[in-house]
C-alpha cells in the first residue's frame, strides 16, 4: 500500500477555503515542464482535477487529480520528492480569477 504525501509548496487557499492550486510553469520530477491553468471539478464526483498542458511535444492539454498533482513520490533510487514544483508563478490580469 503507498501512502499519500501531499507537497504544500504550491497550495494556496481561496477565500471560501478551498483547496487551489497557484498557476504557474511546474516541473514534473521525471524534468518536462509543464503550465497549471486551473483547478476544476469533476461534474459528478466533485473530484478537484488540475488542468494543465506540457510545455513539449503535442502541447496536449491533461488533467490529474489535485492530490495526486501535489503528492510527493518516492523515486527508484528511495529519494523522496515532489511530484510536479512550481518553478513560476503565473501573473493573471483578473484579480478574482
Amino acid at each position: 500500500m503507498h501512502e499519500l504525501k501531499i507537497s504544500y509548496d504550491a497550495i494556496i487557499w481561496c477565500r471560501d477555503d478551498k483547496m487551489e492550486l497557484q498557476r504557474g510553469i511546474y516541473q514534473h520530477y521525471k524534468g518536462n515542464l509543464y503550465q497549471v491553468f486551473n483547478v476544476a471539478t469533476h461534474s459528478e464526483t466533485g473530484e478537484k482535477l488540475v488542468v494543465y498542458q506540457c510545455l513539449y511535444g503535442d502541447y496536449s492539454l491533461w488533467v490529474r487529480p489535485l492530490a495526486m498533482f501535489t503528492e510527493t513520490i518516492t523515486t527508484a533510487d528511495d529519494r523522496e520528492m515532489d511530484r510536479f514544483k512550481l518553478i513560476q508563478e503565473t501573473v493573471w490580469a483578473c484579480s478574482d480569477c
